[in-house]
């Protein structure tokens, strides 16, 4: 049931990639077709982009690494195993969802605003959280070991 569990986690890891590809693809055509303007940065329209991309960043990072453990805390004390699989595959999938869809639009937004570097950062800031939440036996085994009490926590 693991590997069945991390097989369905790496489709949605690597789906954010394909994603954030074919994003990036049809962003970079859209303005080499001149189908689409660039949008200058200072514009109102490029600063409202920024302001989306940048605030989506600041929140869906924090709150789904945020509730991705908190939700492993409450299924570490469950006793039904199929029960805590599923229910750390549905934690896991918001996790990747959540941390990494910045990435498809910052991603998006760079090529829109004429390589515009800054959203290329804010990408890269997604990107860092998004190998972070790479799924793999071992850290499945560890965020649903149950936490000992005495133990210190930093």
């Amino acid at each position: 049931m693991e590997h069945k569990i991390l097989r369905t986690l790496n489709v949605y890891y690597y789906g954010i990639m394909v994603l954030t590809l074919l994003a990036g693809t049809l962003s970079y055509f859209l303005i080499m077709k001149e189908y689409v303007q660039p949008i200058d940065s200072l514009s109102n329209l490029g600063q409202i982009i920024q302001y989306i991309v940048i605030f989506d960043a600041l929140v869906t990072i924090p709150v789904g690494l945020y509730l991705c453990k908190k939700q492993c805390t409450k299924l570490c004390t469950l006793e039904n195993e199929e029960e805590k699989l599923l229910g750390y595959q549905k934690a896991a999938t918001m996790r990747i969802l959540l941390v990494s869809n910045t990435m498809v639009f910052a991603i998006a937004a760079f090529y829109l605003m004429g390589a515009y570097q800054s959203m290329l950062w804010v990408a890269a800031v997604s990107a860092i959280g998004w190998y972070f939440t790479k799924p793999s036996l071992r850290k499945m085994e560890l965020e649903l070991q149950p936490k000992d009490p005495n133990q210190d926590n930093y």
